[in-house]
């Protein structure tokens, strides 16, 4: 029952018993026309039309502020015509409704709808609720339809190059099994698998062991790259947080598009990255759905990432950490090849400090970030 409907109810029981109380015909007479519009109500929500309604959502993993259409196909398998009414679509805490005219027997209506996607996250599409109202709209009953569907709406990525080894390449020098195959530096020898270059077959291996055994070749010194993203709400205001991120997904995409690993760790324990197997779309998925944590700091996550294996790039992603926050990062310096502290929301333009050992990025946006570190890289 709508409110209005409930108003109407009220008002009938009220007019009524008082016009029966002071024996006022009239009044009586009002509230029992009432009461009979309420009941006819009643009577006209009790039957529910037969539909078949399918829904699509393409496509499921968008960038924020993309258009995403959901398409509505509704059809009426009654043997009577259907009324115009109306479907409300859940999409994460709110929802989105969307018109169905009348439809005949038999007869179908696709009607496409778009989904909000303003902001990143990881938002639930359904279930959709089907309504139907009297002429009056004093009562209205709906039908749950379909089940829901994931949307993941990623951080917007701003056009960056991608981090420097800063290491000449040695091909004679060391290796690593997490390096990308497919050089000419020698790893190790491992047992032939179907697709191997049988070029690379070592054959007094395979005669003393039995097996066909294989030179194991990687690109040696691959540029590779860490990211430390600092997640403490205590240090974004706003707006800023979602730069941040952007900057992350940045750093995510240019590395991704040249090839060159990148491992991601967040300081409320998240470790993700393409050295573990993780394809781009999985971590842009985790970075959808990524939220501030008040109990993550550097300080805690500097001895996880001190066991990282060192000799590569490292970029820190923090808000407005003051120098007790990045005290944490000093000892990690003489690990990296390069070590880069960019604060976001800290100006209103970009900004680059040299500091011992490291350099540092202090801007107000992910725009004025990206553009700072394409003119230093360049350089």
């Amino acid at each position: 029952m709508t409110r209005f409907g409930r108003s109407a109810s009220i008002l009938a029981l009220f007019t009524s018993g008082l016009g029966a109380a002071l024996g006022y015909r009239e009044l009586l007479l009002v509230g029992v026309a009432i009461g009979l519009v309420v009941v006819s109500s009643v009577l006209w929500t009790r039957t529910r039309p037969r539909l078949t309604v399918e829904r699509t959502v393409q496509p499921n993993r968008v960038v924020e502020g993309t258009l995403v259409t959901a398409t509505l196909t509704v059809t009426n398998d009654s043997r009577r015509s259907s009324p115009a009414m109306v479907a409300l679509e859940r999409f994460g805490s709110g929802a989105v409704s969307v018109s169905i005219p009348r439809l005949e027997p038999g007869a179908s209506h696709r009607r496409p709808y778009r989904l909000p996607t303003e902001r990143r996250g990881v938002f639930q599409v359904g279930p959709l609720t089907v309504s139907r109202s009297d002429p009056f709209h004093l009562l209205r009953t709906g039908q749950d339809q379909l089940p829901t569907e994931t949307l993941w709406v990623h951080p917007r990525a701003h056009r960056m190059s991608p981090f420097p080894n800063g290491t000449t390449r040695d091909l004679e020098g060391p290796t690593s099994g997490e390096a990308q195959q497919g050089g000419v530096a020698f790893h190790t020898l491992r047992e032939y698998v179907v697709g191997d270059d049988l070029r690379l077959v070592h054959w007094k291996s395979s005669a003393r062991t039995g097996r066909t055994m294989v030179r194991h070749n990687v690109d040696a010194f691959q540029p590779r790259t860490l990211v430390i993203f600092d997640v403490n709400e205590a240090l974004y205001g706003d707006d800023e947080f979602e730069q941040a991120v952007q900057v992350v997904a940045s750093l995510v995409v240019a590395n991704a598009a040249h090839n060159y690993p990148i491992r991601l760790r967040t300081t409320a324990g998240l470790a993700i990255g393409s050295e573990t197997g993780d394809r781009t779309e999985r971590i842009l998925d985790q970075l959808a759905a990524l939220t501030t944590a008040s109990d993550a700091s550097l300080a805690r996550s500097a001895p996880q990432v001190a066991g990282e294996r060192g000799g590569f790039s490292l970029a820190v992603i923090t808000g407005r950490a003051g120098a007790g926050d990045l005290a944490a990062v000093g000892p990690l310096r003489s690990r990296f090849s390069n070590v880069t502290i960019g604060r976001i929301g800290t100006r209103g333009r970009g900004e680059v400090f040299d500091l011992p050992g490291a350099v540092l990025f202090n801007a107000g946006t992910a725009a004025e970030f990206a553009e700072a570190w394409n003119r230093r890289i360049r350089r």
